[in-house]
């Protein structure tokens, strides 16, 4: 088990027995018909299609003089116009949304560097094999496992952001999205005293509105009763989309299998997969590579200025 490099020099952790773990995939490995499928189900049509909504995305963009993006590269319109579904207003709209939280909250936008430290605590992970229409399973330790004297909640939501956002690299993961798994197990008053109304607000709206890679669902499990005190919390912030997206399974692993398949989960949420664990580092390891690459993207919309925009 180890962090190898491909022919284009991106990471992946060599698991052994076929398994790996990488972020960027150049083509969809998962056959023409499910490429077909995704590409269709985010409205992504002929080549025609694709660009006239880059030019109608070309010129909401213009209106807004602050804004400052490549506005001739193809790669980055079609990150948010696919995040977007191909509505070049949505898409718009997520960019400016994107643009002002890197103003506001900055320290999600980060050095990966400072916040390897949560991967090494094995608080952030990703699963190895992609959900059975394709989605990239994102796991987050929420519970005992989180000691918060070592690891704080906003470096622990910008290690789930700093993933999603290395994801954009991977066409594959542009088109099938993403899942969230947040993991509960012994939740207690230590991890529940740090969610305050506001920082559980900027990461719902992140997740909702500044991702660059759909997030088609988040889901809970191994919650308990202290969980309930959390979401009493979280409930008013959730907006109608969101309380869609917002699944909650306690241990009922069979409920979970309904929207994540067990081929693909560990056996601790009733999964098949045989996929074998890995040490956080060389996930930490991985994502640091992406490090300059990240902070590339993030130099892209507003410009910052004494913590405003400019």
């Amino acid at each position: 088990m180890a962090l190898k490099f491909n022919e284009k020099n991106h990471p992946y952790i060599d698991l052994g027995d076929g398994y790996r773990v990488c972020f960027y995939e150049e083509r969809c490995p998962h056959g023409e018909e499910m490429e077909s499928k995704a590409r269709k189900a985010i409205n992504e049509g002929t080549r025609e299609e694709v660009l006239a909504a880059h030019d109608e995305f070309r010129k909401l963009i213009a209106t807004d003089q602050a804004m400052c993006v490549p506005i001739n590269d193809e790669w980055y319109l079609n990150v948010f116009l696919r995040a977007s579904r191909f509505d070049p207003r949505e898409a718009f709209d997520r960019l400016q949304s994107t643009s002002t939280a890197k103003i506001k909250n900055w320290e999600y936008f980060g050095q990966i560097n400072d916040i390897r430290h949560v991967f090494d605590e094995e608080l952030v992970w990703v699963l190895p094999e992609r959900d059975d229409d394709g989605a990239v399973i994102i796991v987050v330790e929420s519970g005992k496992k989180w000691n918060p004297a070592k690891v704080s909640l906003v470096h622990l939501n910008a290690a789930v952001t700093s993933i999603i956002g290395v994801l954009m690299l991977s066409e594959d993961a542009q088109l099938h999205g993403c899942k969230l798994i947040f993991d509960m197990e012994g939740l207690s008053m230590t991890q529940i005293v740090q969610f305050t109304p506001k920082s559980t607000g900027v990461m719902l709206h992140m997740l909702e509105k500044c991702t660059t890679i759909r997030v088609l669902g988040t889901h809970t499990v191994n919650n308990g009763m202290m969980y309930n005190m959390l979401f009493a919390i979280m409930k008013p912030l959730l907006t109608k989309v969101m309380r869609e997206r917002t699944l909650i399974h306690g241990r009922n692993y069979g409920d979970l299998a309904k929207h994540i398949s067990p081929r693909v989960l560990p056996k601790r949420y009733g999964g098949t997969s045989k996929a074998p664990a890995y040490e956080g580092r060389l996930l930490g390891d991985m994502m640091v590579h992406y490090n300059d690459w990240m902070q590339s993207k993030h130099d892209h919309g507003y410009k910052r200025k004494n913590g405003q925009a400019e």
